[in-house]
């Protein structure tokens, strides 16, 4: 039995998006497996391919709806803190929850730009 590139690209993808463990745990394989894979990666163009056009693949899946979903949640939250009353406690804490929620995302996205980049260099320096 050969080398399963469908298998190693998926989970090589799978990481970028939930970290090392979670992929690992999710498709079956050790974490070694996943380093032994991200190391072959760079110096096998073929599993390189793949794993770019799955790269490719799930980021066209999930990024066109990220940015409007985030919008529509600024938005929401910019009405809710100007109807609300700003000496009711439940309001305010609820405000004060989202806007955590709001910047745990931002930072989100800041960690998979990075790791997007880490992934696919070439790509990224041109953006």
């Amino acid at each position: 039995m050969g080398f399963n590139y469908e298998r190693a690209a998926a989970v090589l993808v799978d990481a970028l998006y939930r970290g090392d463990v979670e992929a690992a745990q999710r498709h079956g394989v050790t974490r070694r497996s996943l380093y032994n894979w991200r190391y072959r990666l760079a110096t096998d163009q073929r599993l390189a391919q793949l794993f770019d056009e799955k790269r490719r693949q799930a980021e066209a899946e999930w990024v066109p709806q990220f940015v409007p979903a985030i919008r529509d949640a600024v938005e929401f939250l910019r009405r809710a803190a100007q109807e609300l009353d700003p000496t009711d406690p439940d309001a305010v804490h609820a405000v004060a929850g989202a806007l955590k929620i709001l910047s745990e995302i931002a930072m989100m996205k800041e960690v998979l730009d990075a790791r997007l980049a880490l992934a696919s260099p070439e790509i990224y320096a041109a953006n």
